[in-house]
């Protein structure tokens, strides 16, 4: 059962267009080593705040707060998560969900309004960042991106293009993935607090990073850049 959750008040970045509240739920399946939720992940947060707290607040907070955001993590390792988002969707909130992508099944039993599902890599990759070495991954991640294409649910795909995770050759792979998707959100690597403390402090060069921008572009992807001058 979810009992708690890092919780963002307010945010006008985790909910595009909207003005909206955040949860970071706690626990992962994959180990990302530059991901910069490492006690989320590990579940070693102490900053957590409880589910009947926050779901308080968003009820004093209706009318004035239009979305939820719940994030992790990954939030769809927990399997009341539509016990959680059904109470939230009650209050007339639009709700998005970020996901991993290893859940297909799962995404759209909870009816969210809009998905954002991070890309980490190829899905023949993807193996390599998760603790067990699941074999299975690659056909759970090309079945969640075509259900999410699918869907007719606002959506947005996101890379971190990070060193040694991607590359250049990765994301032309991508983009034959993601043909007809509603956006492609590419994000600049940006060290510092990692899962993996050991991992690189490099990062791609901006006129690497816009060659891999303009691989997007070529694929008639709608495209925007984050972390990237």
């Amino acid at each position: 059962m979810i009992k708690s959750a890092g919780f963002i008040k307010t945010t006008l970045v985790n909910y595009p267009g909207k003005v909206a509240a955040a949860l970071f739920l706690p626990g992962c399946d994959l180990r990302c080593p530059y991901c910069h939720n490492p006690e989320l992940v590990l579940g070693t947060a102490d900053d957590l705040v409880g589910i009947d707290e926050i779901l308080a607040y968003l009820k004093k907070r209706q009318g004035l707060l239009q979305g939820v955001c719940i994030s992790g993590g990954e939030p769809l390792v927990h399997d009341d998560l539509g016990e959680l988002v059904k109470a939230i969707k009650g209050m007339d909130y639009l709700v998005k969900i970020d996901t991993n992508g290893t859940f297909p099944d799962r995404i759209l039993e909870l009816e969210p309004d809009f998905i954002a599902m991070d890309i980490k890599t190829v899905p023949e990759k993807y193996p390599l960042l998760s603790p067990s070495r699941d074999a299975t991954l690659p056909e759970k991640i090309k079945a969640s991106i075509e259900i999410i294409k699918k869907s007719g649910i606002e959506h947005e795909f996101r890379t971190t293009v990070a060193p040694g995770v991607v590359d250049r050759e990765d994301i032309q792979n991508i983009c034959q993935l993601l043909s007809g998707a509603q956006c492609y959100v590419l994000a600049g690597y940006v060290p510092g607090h990692t899962l993996d403390p050991n991992f690189t402090q490099d990062t791609y060069t901006n006129h690497q990073l816009h060659q891999m921008a303009d691989i997007v572009r070529s694929a008639g992807i709608p495209l925007k850049l984050r972390n990237m001058d």
